[in-house]
C-alpha cells in the first residue's frame, strides 16, 4: 500500500463534535464558513507539501462522493460545502461503484471491509495529481478507498486534508497537525 500523506486541522472533541453534528445532520450550513477557516490550514499544508519538490505541479482537489440517499436527506454534501467555503472547487473524480452500510455503526475493521470496492475513478482522473478532502477521519477507510480507486484510474494521489480526526480510532504515528 502506498503511503497517503495526511494533514488535519484538529482533533474531533467537544465542542467540535457537536458543531459537526449540527452541520452534517441538522442542516446548520451557516457554520461552514467558521469550519472552513481551520480546514483551510490543513488544505494549505497538504498543498505546500505536495508542491515542495515540484512547484509547478497542478493540483486537483477531490472528495468522496455522497450517496444519493445522503444527498436527498440533507439537501447538500457537507464536505463539498466545506471545501467551497474554504475557497476550492473540488472536481468530481470518483463515482460510487456499489452500496455500502452506514459507517457510523461499524467497528474499525468492519469499516475497511465495508469500503472495499465502493468507489471507481471517472476516466477524467487519468493523469491528475490529487489531494483528497474530507471532513472527519475516523479510521481512514474512506480516504484509503478513494486513493485506491483514483490510483487504479491513473491518478497520482499526493495527499489528503481533513478538518478533524478521531484520535481513539485513528492510530497512526505519521499524522501531522496543520
Amino acid at each position: 500500500m502506498t503511503r497517503l500523506p495526511l494533514w488535519f486541522a484538529m482533533e474531533l472533541a467537544t465542542p467540535l463534535s457537536g458543531v459537526l453534528h449540527h452541520f452534517k445532520e441538522q442542516g446548520r450550513t451557516s457554520v461552514a464558513k467558521a469550519l472552513a477557516q481551520p480546514f483551510m490550514k490543513a488544505m494549505k499544508a497538504s498543498y505546500r507539501q505536495a508542491r515542495a519538490n515540484e512547484p509547478e505541479l497542478e493540483i486537483t482537489w477531490a472528495l468522496p462522493p455522497s450517496s444519493r440517499a445522503s444527498f436527498r436527506q440533507r439537501g447538500y454534501s457537507p464536505i463539498a460545502l466545506l471545501a467551497t467555503a474554504a475557497g476550492v472547487k473540488p472536481t468530481t473524480l470518483l463515482k460510487i461503484n456499489r452500496r455500502r452500510a452506514d459507517q457510523s455503526q461499524l467497528g474499525r475493521m468492519e469499516r475497511f471491509s465495508n469500503m472495499r470496492g465502493v468507489y471507481a475513478a471517472h476516466p477524467r482522473a487519468q493523469g491528475k495529481r490529487v489531494i483528497l478532502l474530507d471532513d472527519v477521519l475516523t479510521t481512514g477507510a474512506t480516504l484509503l478507498e478513494c486513493a485506491r480507486a483514483l490510483r487504479a484510474g491513473g491518478a497520482d494521489v499526493v495527499g489528503a486534508a481533513v478538518l478533524a480526526y478521531t484520535p481513539k480510532n485513528f492510530q497512526d504515528t505519521r499524522r501531522e497537525n496543520a
